[in-house]
């Protein structure tokens, strides 16, 4: 059985010179792509929630109510469920490999968070755009943070994911208002 620290999983960020400044311009870029696809391509299937939350909060409160919702993400699906499968196929395989690592990120974005969001998930229609939508943002956007996680270190998912509503919040006031 691998320990824990032989995973190389870290709370603080790791594996380069600039590991949160290339954090934050990830999820700056990733939260524009979401805004841009969001306003162009999904504009027909985006929830009518979301809608509802940027005509009724400003920028800033956005920001701030998803904000610590990523840090709570980010600490239960990368820092926990990851970690903990990450552990398991390391154990399964002997020791840790970087298919294990890809398999933890895969399964956290297909089985813990869709799970998680049951609820969202059943008032989805069957609609192939808006599972596209689904899987092109939300699930980019998992295996994106897990991929900062396993390389640079829990901070950095969570700056990454944090920094896309940097963008993203804006840019879906100018679009959506």
């Amino acid at each position: 059985m691998p320990a824990w620290r032989d995973l190389g999983l870290k709370v603080r960020s790791h594996g380069g010179r600039w590991p949160i400044a290339m954090a934050c311009f990830i999820g700056l870029m990733f939260g524009a792509y979401m805004a841009v696809a969001d306003a162009s391509l999904f504009r027909s299937v985006v929830p009518a929630g979301q809608a509802e939350l940027v005509a009724s909060l400003s920028t800033i409160e956005r920001i701030g109510f998803f904000a610590w919702r990523a840090v709570v993400d980010e600490v239960i699906y990368r820092f926990i469920l990851m970690s903990a499968v990450v552990w398991l196929l390391a154990a399964i395989a002997g020791r840790p490999q970087p298919w294990c690592y890809w398999a933890a990120i895969v399964i956290c974005a297909l089985v813990f968070y869709p799970a998680a969001h049951l609820g969202y998930l059943a008032t989805l229609d069957r609609a192939p755009l808006i599972w596209l939508r689904e899987v092109s943002l939300h699930g980019a956007a998992l295996w994106l943070w897990g991929y900062l996680y396993w390389r640079h270190g829990l901070v950095a998912s969570i700056v990454g994911h944090i920094s896309a509503h940097f963008s993203l919040q804006p840019l879906l006031s100018l679009f959506f208002s």
